[in-house]
């Protein structure tokens, strides 16, 4: 994926010591940058290269990644000893930790002429969704479900809630660890006891 435009910019000698932390996943540019780099030159991608100095080098990528990170796409690619990889500066990745000091290079890919300032990276974040009533974000998962059911400006939220007080009460099938719980069907009862006795 050498891309025949791309001006080496901004090398950098990186040291990662040993006990430290993942990196947070990033990109190496900011949107502002990406999105005025490609109005400057449609059809262009800025890029970034890591040359291994050492054995060990680990990167992990989330692949297919430049706008929202995905944990499912996440691999690790290790690069040998005098061996660089290249890849797509919008890509979402993070610098693993290590156990020993180790060192790399880290190289900004530009086009001539294009003005920027380097090592501002942008955090990125994992899946997002929006709630359709009342338009917060979130990350995409069961948190963001239940808030949805049961958000205020849910014309159903406050029946939601209401339902949810009085489940488990009034019914034949009683629950052996809760004391006055009894629902109306055994698949109600089940759902229960996988939520609140999910070892019992």
């Amino acid at each position: 994926m050498i891309h025949p435009g791309w001006v080496p910019n901004t090398i950098s000698f990186m040291r990662f010591d040993p006990g430290g932390i993942e990196q947070e996943p990033h990109q190496d540019y900011t949107t502002s940058d990406i999105e005025r780099f490609q109005a400057e030159h449609p059809g262009g991608v800025l890029g970034s290269m890591i040359f291994a100095l050492q054995a060990g080098i680990r990167i992990r990528v989330f692949e297919g990644c430049f706008n929202a990170r995905d944990e499912n796409k996440a691999t690790i690619v290790t690069v040998p000893t005098g061996f660089c990889v290249l890849f797509r500066g919008d890509l979402i990745h993070s610098g693993v930790a290590y156990e020993e000091t180790n060192y790399r290079i880290h190289c900004y890919l530009t086009y001539e002429g294009v003005q920027w300032i380097p090592d501002i990276v942008q955090s990125t974040l994992g899946p997002r969704s929006t709630c359709k009533y009342c338009g917060i974000k979130m990350d995409r998962g069961p948190n963001f479900h239940k808030h949805q059911f049961y958000c205020e400006q849910n014309p159903k939220g406050p029946d939601n809630r209401l339902k949810r007080k009085f489940e488990g009460m009034g019914g034949v099938y009683k629950c052996v660890v809760c004391a006055n719980v009894c629902y109306r069907s055994a698949s109600s009862l089940r759902v229960h006891n996988m939520r609140k006795h999910p070892k019992e």
